[in-house]
């Protein structure tokens, strides 16, 4: 129960407590019963006592904290809580007034303190006392006091003699937030079980709980259960596709997404090139190029360097050396560092079109942040060397030399040329 639904409560309490006794009495003895929230507690209702001095003052803070007047509803309730001659009934009703006051200013500590105040005088009804002890339980929850938060939400379930599906979901987040995957899994799992009417945060919880453990066949069968119900739902169908990932079961991912995008569900840029990535997972680099020269294409895919590098990237891979040429130079200018510059330049060179590798890889080296930086001035050597600059491409090799995972090759090459004889063209690995 949220704070504002305790004000309702308090509110009327308060009201019934001034009701005639002959009238309560009359009510009680009628045919129509009112309801009982807590039927199966182990605490008896305390017998309602307050002055009419303290119900002038409550019902006036009240009326002042649905108005949003808190800090002048704080004056009264201090006013009954400064009170000698005040009883423990209005004490109570004052500091369960005071927590909702102070929840309402973001204070959840304060309201934590008001509302385990109210709950420690055990003068409020039934419904007002466990109302309160489990939003404390919730408060406690989020200020992340998780084995405070556990031990109340025991003593509401054992007290109050009600357990709840919203009380078995609190539960589990706790565990969650503790890292105790496997309790959260198991209480959420309960909490799903007792309502009709689940919570979608809750499957939320039972996923990642299922997710952090590794147990991914039972994380996809609750998502495959969720998208029965709500086959639309693009969330549900990332995170279904994302457990297969993890899984290693790439080609369910893409089947995932491919279903997907027959329904009409695949339709951003982001979208797109998640279908790219999964196939290129999947080693599936034709189906990746196809999807992102749709988006692109379509215009669905903004331009920018992480699909054109990524284009390049699958291209390659599938042996399309045109295409990979031509999306790694679009890629170029958003470029921060030399790794599709490189990229291009290796594609060139094999394509035996030198002069245009030759000033790619000086792109390369430009930019920088290279992690193959030797293997790009033994590549920028060997276009030199391919088209007859054979000073250029000493210096070039020279440079290699002095990086630990190029020095091989790039001694072998000195050694051949300084001894007149023709370097041989490697082929493409």
């Amino acid at each position: 129960m949220k704070l504002q639904n305790l004000i309702r409560v308090a509110v009327c309490a308060l009201m019934l407590m001034f009701v005639a006794e002959g009238a309560l009495a009359q009510k009680s003895g009628s045919k129509g019963k009112e309801e009982v929230a807590y039927p199966n507690a182990t605490r008896k209702d305390p017998k309602p006592d307050m002055s009419e001095k303290n119900q002038r003052d409550l019902n006036k803070a009240n009326d002042l904290i649905a108005d949003g007047k808190d800090d002048e509803a704080l004056a009264l309730i201090a006013k009954v809580t400064e009170d000698k001659r005040a009883k423990p009934y209005a004490l109570a009703f004052a500091k369960l007034l005071e927590g909702q006051i102070l929840w309402g200013k973001d204070d959840g500590p304060g309201a934590i303190a008001a509302l385990s105040e109210a709950v420690q005088m055990d003068a409020l009804p039934n419904s007002n006392h466990f109302d309160a002890m489990y939003q404390v339980a919730q408060l406690q929850l989020q200020e992340e006091k998780y084995a405070e938060a556990l031990a109340t939400l025991d003593r509401y379930t054992r007290e109050s003699g009600k357990s709840t599906a919203d009380t078995q979901a609190i539960r589990a987040n706790v565990y969650y937030r503790m890292d105790k995957f496997q309790e959260a899994a198991a209480e959420m799992t309960k909490a799903i079980g007792m309502t009709n009417e689940p919570k979608d945060s809750w499957f939320q919880i039972l996923i990642a709980s299922y997710f952090e453990l590794d147990q991914y066949d039972q994380a996809a069968q609750v998502l495959q259960q969720q998208l029965a119900k709500d086959p639309q739902n693009k969330k549900l169908i990332n995170q279904l596709a994302t457990v297969y990932i993890n899984a290693d079961k790439p080609d369910q991912a893409i089947a995932v997404m491919v279903k997907a995008k027959n329904d009409g569900l695949i339709s951003t840029g982001e979208d797109y090139l998640q279908l790219a990535k999964l196939y290129a997972s999947g080693e599936k680099h034709k189906e990746a190029a196809a999807v992102l020269k749709e988006g692109l294409d379509k215009g669905i895919i903004q331009p920018g360097y992480e699909p054109w590098r990524l284009l390049g990237d699958v291209c390659s891979q599938a042996d399309d050396e045109t295409c990979a040429i031509d999306a790694y130079a679009k890629a170029s200018p958003f470029a921060k560092d030399g790794y599709v510059d490189f990229q291009r330049g290796y594609a060139l060179y094999y394509q035996e079109r030198y002069p245009e590798a030759k000033q790619a890889l000086d792109a390369a080296l430009a930019k920088g942040g290279l992690s193959q930086e030797g293997e790009a001035y033994i590549l920028r050597g060997d276009a030199s060397d391919a088209a007859g600059q054979s000073a250029a491409a000493i210096a070039d090799w020279e440079k290699a030399a002095q990086f630990p995972s190029s020095k091989q090759m790039a001694e072998q090459r000195l050694k051949i040329v300084r001894a007149g004889q023709k370097l041989a063209r490697p082929s493409k690995k």
